[in-house]
């Protein structure tokens, strides 16, 4: 089978879906008669192409306010690569207009389309539009924006969701065939390895401080400044230093306050899953200060690392944390319940490499990148199989579902 995928959300500078991207390609190269068809948003026009895999870059203007994304606005070229390679099924993995020009590249082509719900689209618009408008404009285009994507992954022959959470959100909403399938990391590479001592003496951690981790985008959405105000609210007791990793429109500032803290370290973004290993297993607690995310890998990277994680109540990484015996939550994403938080969780004793190769097994054993992808193929199968034998998923009938199986067997 040929799977195509038009990812709005693909950036340079790495992220969960970058990352999920391309664990899908290696995965599908793997298989016999596979082939991966990506299409993104770049700088240019240009075309890079192997025997089972090509990715299509497409010339897009940069999105307002970030430095990492674009906008994939060109239907006609998208359209073009589409009926050039002619996949068996298409994926989309946003809400915007590459969503509906998927839809249209389907009923032309008569394949199915599946989404990938990697946004939490309704929170993002609410927290947009309160930003710049205020909490009352933003509850009045509450209705519109959740009628907006019931109309859209109603349109879907399946629409993937990763945490059982979203999943509740989504129903709620009106949204049918929702399937289930929680994100995984590949835990060969990420595992505990002994590069404690070498890391904290590259970023000049003292031999008594606590090393804190943070790996992703610095956005606003992220909790940046929370987490880094969070240092001056930390309890004198005990020495820390935070380190983050990652690229994004608060690059100036993070590297600003990272010369004026000595307890501060800033790497730019890294795509080396073993350079990421060594840090993830170098550091005491990876702490995850965002509030809205839908996953969380890099959770699951840091946990398969043995390092314990710290996340925000309510911010969308609870079902990734859930092989911890004791999760740990801030309760909130402000700087002072942040540090109350990571006091908590630093008087506990360092991980020792025992409990590191624990906490790896028990989420190697949940959240295994294999398990994640032989459940997303077996729905591409289904769905393909379907259209092959006539019977399309109708955009007004849900699709009868079986617990932990891909639609209907």
């Amino acid at each position: 089978m040929t799977i195509c995928d038009i990812a709005q959300f693909h950036s340079p500078l790495g992220g969960g879906v970058k990352r999920y991207l391309h664990d899908k390609r290696l995965r599908l190269e793997a298989r016999p008669g596979c082939r991966h068809v990506l299409i993104i948003p770049s700088h240019r026009n240009h075309v890079t192409a192997g025997l089972s895999h090509a990715v299509y870059e497409i010339k897009s203007m940069r999105l307002p306010g970030s430095k990492s994304y674009r906008m994939l606005l060109d239907k006609r070229r998208i359209l073009e690569v589409v009926r050039r390679e002619r996949p068996d099924l298409i994926e989309v993995g946003d809400p915007y207009r590459t969503a509906w020009i998927g839809l249209d590249a389907g009923l032309r082509l008569g394949v199915p389309v599946v989404a990938f719900y990697h946004s939490d689209f309704p929170r993002a618009i609410d927290r947009t539009i309160a930003r710049f408008s205020g909490a009352l404009i933003a509850r009045a285009f509450s209705a519109p924006i959740r009628r907006y994507i019931r109309d859209l992954y109603n349109r879907m022959d399946a629409t993937i969701v990763a945490s059982h959470h979203l999943v509740e959100v989504l129903r709620r909403v009106g949204i049918r065939r929702l399937e289930h399938i929680p994100l995984g990391t590949d835990t060969a590479l990420f595992r505990p390895r002994s590069s404690r001592e070498r890391v904290r003496a590259e970023f000049g951690v003292p031999n008594d401080a606590r090393l804190l981790l943070f790996v992703g985008r610095l956005a606003r959405e992220k909790g940046i400044k929370n987490l880094i105000g969070a240092l001056d609210r930390l309890s004198p007791e005990r020495a820390v230093h935070l380190a983050l990793v990652g690229d994004g429109e608060l690059d100036d500032w993070v590297r600003t306050e990272a010369t004026r803290r000595p307890n501060l370290t800033w790497l730019p973004y890294c795509e080396s899953p073993t350079r990421l290993a060594d840090l993830y297993s170098a550091a005491d607690l990876f702490v995850h200060a965002g509030r809205w995310e839908t996953f969380g890998i890099v959770s699951l990277e840091a946990q398969a690392c043995g390092t314990p994680v710290l996340a925000v109540r309510g911010g969308g990484l609870e079902e990734s944390m859930s092989c911890e015996e004791a999760p740990l939550f801030a309760a909130a994403g402000t700087p002072g319940a942040l540090a109350a938080a990571i006091d908590g969780a630093l008087r506990r004793p360092a991980p020792n490499p025992a409990e590191r190769f624990a906490r790896h097994h028990a989420l190697a054993a949940r959240f295994s990148i294999d398990r994640t992808f032989n459940r997303i193929f077996e729905l591409y199968q289904v769905l393909i199989d379907r259209y092959r034998r006539g019977h399309p998923s109708h955009p007004s009938v849900p699709a009868p579902q079986v617990p932990g199986s891909p639609l209907a067997k």
